[in-house]
């Protein structure tokens, strides 16, 4: 990637917890992609979007259904780009199910993670088979939240199903996702890589000479695990030729931090999506899930606000979930979590007039982008007809302007997860509970 085919022709003030940032918004070749720019194929992406808690099923789902439907009040914001969208009712998993406060454990994974009792587990979560076929990128992919950690601030997990911290500090993404600039920390980052590399490789031949004394059963299990070190190898290959390669040049020294008051809900989300815009137009990962809150909160102010418009009590993000969803259409409690929808709606749809607005080799970005966004429960602790929106990727095989409904509890949501993952060129036949692609969304 050639430094001179990145201009900077703007700077974004993102504010942060704690912090703002001026931050270079980087423009590849006035506007396009990294690939657009090199005259190269363009690479597939995916980001995942988890709505958290319930929604307001009243305001959520559209009246009517096929090409020809009335858009639903909570997708107002999406109204100049119903043609990128489609909108899925019915969509659950069934034999996965779970209920409580633990949805972000297995919207992604479509695993009942209580399936022993007294244990939780779980398996590998879709975003991550992604990740294992659309790379090489610095960052294989990208575990955001509200929230540092692991558990229901992260809906990503490894091919042993164990969760993979998310980062909710918009500073730190930006720092992840562009590799070292100066000779001093290429130089120890090379180092890093080398020594990442000597430890794998006497695990590796530990492990092989105990292999020879297993049975057939725990050499299976054993195989598995050096799949995973093969691809964490591979990894550590491919970071090296990036380094090799370069980042994106930009202003070191327009990145400054000053103190500054809390974000509100949508400045964060609308910082993560910025990043992640970023992101995938300069290649640095392909794969993002971001957790736009929590189940039980936190408790923006903007809650405050919204039951002051419609004259509700005021009340936390938890009962916020458990009262609107549970609600009649006309209750104040209600109209306060459809606020919070037609929120998030928003930054949905500001998301996607950005990758729409950034060239790619063929079409736009937003073309070879495919955006999940949902959730798990239609209320608080019912796992059954999550909300779901699938938008972009129309240079990948999809169709949009659409609602398609199938009757409750009949369509796993893991035929979802089969369809985009086959659709990003992802050489699998199944995922989980999965029976099929699903057709009505592909052109």
């Amino acid at each position: 990637m050639n430094p001179k085919t990145h201009a900077i022709t703007r700077r974004t003030l993102l504010r942060g917890f704690g912090a703002t940032l001026a931050l270079p918004y980087l423009d590849v070749m006035g506007g396009a992609t990294a690939a657009a720019a090199a005259g190269g194929k363009e690479p597939r992406r995916l980001a995942c979007f988890y709505i958290p808690g319930a929604i307001n099923r009243h305001a959520w789902y559209p009246k009517d259904t096929g090409r020809n439907y009335t858009l639903a009040a909570s997708h107002k914001p999406l109204e100049k780009m119903r043609d990128e969208f489609t909108v899925l009712s019915n969509l659950s998993h069934i034999t996965g199910r779970i209920s409580g406060h633990v949805h972000p454990y297995n919207w992604l994974t479509g695993h009942n993670i209580n399936i022993i009792p007294g244990t939780v587990t779980n398996t590998v979560s879709m975003d991550q088979v992604a990740a294992k076929h659309l790379g090489p990128t610095w960052v294989p992919s990208l575990a955001l939240s509200f929230a540092d950690g692991v558990g229901t601030a992260t809906l990503s997990r490894n091919s042993m199903g164990v969760d993979i911290p998310a980062t909710a500090n918009h500073r730190a993404v930006f720092e992840r996702l562009f590799p070292p600039a100066d000779k001093d920390q290429l130089k120890e980052a090379h180092a890093r890589i080398a020594l990442d590399k000597s430890v794998l490789d006497t695990a590796v031949g530990g492990v092989k000479d105990f292999q020879k004394q297993l049975g057939a059963d725990d050499r299976r299990r054993l195989d598995q695990y050096l799949d995973s070190i093969r691809e964490v190898e591979k990894r550590l290959d491919d970071s090296r030729s990036i380094l090799d390669r370069g980042r994106p040049a930009f202003d070191e020294a327009a990145v400054k931090t000053q103190p500054q008051g809390k974000n509100s809900m949508r400045e964060h989300i609308e910082l993560m999506t910025d990043l992640i815009a970023l992101a995938f137009q300069t290649d640095m990962t392909r794969v993002v899930t971001h957790s736009l809150g929590g189940e039980g909160g936190p408790n923006y102010d903007e809650y405050k606000d919204w039951a002051g418009k419609v004259g509700a009590p005021v009340r936390g993000a938890h009962d916020v979930h458990h009262k609107g969803g549970q609600s009649a259409e006309d209750n104040p409690d209600a109209k306060v979590l459809a606020s919070r929808d037609e929120m998030l709606v928003g930054c949905l749809a500001r998301l996607m007039e950005k990758l729409k607005g950034v060239k790619a080799a063929d079409g736009t970005l937003l073309d070879h982008t495919v955006l999940l966004f949902g959730g798990a429960q239609i209320s608080s602790h019912s796992g059954k007809s999550f909300p779901v929106l699938l938008a972009g990727g129309r240079k990948l095989g999809f169709r949009h302007g659409q609602h398609l409904k199938w009757e409750s509890d009949k369509k796993p949501m893991s035929d979802l997860y089969l369809t985009i993952l086959q659709q990003l060129g992802c050489p699998v036949t199944a995922f989980k509970e999965s029976t099929g692609p699903i057709g009505d969304l592909l052109a």
